[in-house]
């Protein structure tokens, strides 16, 4: 997921078991639980995250910053990886493509043998000096599936992209019956300009009709000319398409229903943040978005993963996001056990054939694109609730990127 220029997250305030708000210096998170005789010992496996942590992408990436370092815990707590701990190094860029064009290389001169990446803008500026490198990186929550052809061969995209989510939404919506669909969707970002393409290739392909779109301009702060235009579309259509997203997205849908407009949306992964509950349960009643990993209501993998967190951290994650991070190193780790060695060309390998079981469902890479095939999740929000729908399959047809 891309999100907008503007946040109103404030990461600093979140508790963690570890932060880089203060600053942009890099901070060693490899704990191991003192006393524990499984415990890993020997040279570090070296992981980067140039992260976003107190900007535009933090909505994303410090989630992800969370799930990752409960799973290096509790690897490291149980003999580590080929009997060796796993090392999270983290940066706070701050979504400024210098800072994490330094980073990332400082990550790789002191050893770092796999990246995550950021959410945000400056992946591509992660990804040429990983690529350099010959260091793999994955591309984080970032779901257009443009970025690793765009970024090169050392990018792996380990969660659903754009193109299934898209796909989903429509048989979803074909699914409910609805027969005709309006768009809105806006230019400013791949995210926000492909998405509405992707779903209507599908829902037109099952039969259903494009009567009107419309665009918006994100972080607009008033969507009413749009709401105005989606209450005057003749004929009215069925549902409303949108890949809009917070913070946005609260405001787009009280706006609508106080225009009397009723119509269902469905949305996508870019509302999977508890900031949407802002909206009122008025406004958000019945609205249902695709996501990358289900919520802890509906789901018991996602709800245990909640417990075990806010047993060792004394709160929840930020939000469901999380889990991606915490399933992106359990993948790792797999592979690099499956190897039998931590180097870079070998988690490469590995990771194009990868196939993982993990909290946020089934992986399987294509080694042809580095895109995972994996399933969207569907969440239904009952009033400000967000819940977690039935496992939806994998699309039938999925649109090229």
């Amino acid at each position: 997921m891309k999100i907008s220029k503007a946040i109103l997250a404030l990461v600093c305030t979140i508790p963690l078991v570890l932060t880089a708000c203060s600053s942009g210096d890099s901070t060693d998170t490899g704990a191991t639980a003192d006393g524990d005789s499984t415990a890993a010992s020997g040279d570090p496996i070296i992981i980067g995250f140039a992260a976003d942590l107190s900007s535009t992408y933090a909505y994303y990436d410090q989630p992800m910053l969370e799930g990752a370092q409960l799973a290096v815990d509790e690897i490291n707590e149980t003999g580590g990886v080929l009997g060796r701990p796993l090392d999270l190094k983290v940066v706070d860029i701050r979504n400024d493509p210098a800072e994490a064009t330094k980073a990332v290389q400082e990550m790789i001169d002191e050893g770092a043998v796999y990246l995550i990446g950021s959410t945000g803008d400056v992946i591509a500026a992660e990804g040429a000096i990983a690529c350099e490198a010959g260091v793999p990186i994955s591309t984080g929550d970032g779901t257009a599936p443009t970025l690793v052809d765009d970024i090169g061969e050392c990018a792996f995209q380990v969660l659903m992209n754009d193109t299934i989510q898209g796909a989903t939404a429509a048989e979803y919506a074909l699914a409910q019956g609805y027969k005709t669909a309006f768009l809105l969707g806006s230019p400013e970002y791949a995210y926000t300009a492909n998405l509405p393409g992707y779903f209507s290739e599908v829902f037109t392909a099952g039969g259903g009709e494009i009567v009107g779109e419309t665009s918006f301009t994100i972080g607009a702060g008033d969507f009413s000319a749009v709401v105005t235009k989606i209450a005057n579309a003749d004929p009215a259509p069925d549902v409303i398409f949108t890949p809009i997203f917070v913070p946005d997205t609260p405001v787009f849908m009280r706006q609508l229903r106080q225009a009397g407009v009723t119509l269902p949306v469905i949305s996508t992964d870019g509302n999977l943040d508890p900031s949407l509950a802002d909206a009122g349960a008025d406004a958000i009643d019945g609205m249902v978005f695709t996501a990358p990993v289900c919520t802890s209501d509906g789901n018991e993998d996602i709800a245990a993963f909640y417990e075990t967190y806010n047993a060792r951290n004394g709160s929840d994650p930020s939000s469901a996001v999380a889990a991606l991070g915490y399933d992106e190193i359990n993948i790792l780790a797999q592979t690099i056990e499956t190897a039998g060695a931590s180097d870079s060309a070998s988690i490469m390998a590995g990771l194009a054939n990868a196939q993982y079981d993990g909290i946020t469902g089934r992986t399987e890479m294509n080694p042809e694109t580095r895109r995972a095939n994996k399933p969207a999740a569907m969440i239904l929000m009952e009033g400000t609730n967000f819940t977690c729908l039935p496992a939806p399959a994998f699309p039938s047809l999925v649109p090229a990127p």
